[in-house]
């Protein structure tokens, strides 16, 4: 193995490895996150909002819309960069 991908490797290991680090660390504030108040709202305006007789289609394609779109967009940056940088490594 030379010098090149080991070292491209041990970067993306220790980069792994920080993000887990600071998800473990960030784990004990998930309890003060929860909240009812997003639920409670949804429930009572969002048929009267959007018009949709399913709250969750209307979550998704109305509230969320722009958020989803980006993160399909993301997701596909990702995995194209991903599989660019697999090809040239071996």
């Amino acid at each position: 193995m030379n010098n090149k991908v080991f070292w491209t490797k041990a970067f993306v290991i220790l980069l792994l490895a920080i993000v887990f680090i600071e998800f473990y660390q960030n784990m004990e504030y998930i309890p003060y996150l929860r909240n009812d108040y997003s639920k409670n709202y949804f429930f009572q305006h969002a048929a009267n909002e959007t018009g949709a007789k399913n709250i969750v289609a209307s979550i998704y394609l109305d509230y969320r819309l722009f958020d989803s779109l980006f993160e399909a967009s993301i997701l596909l940056i990702a995995v194209s960069g991903i599989t660019f940088i697999s090809k040239k490594i071996e």
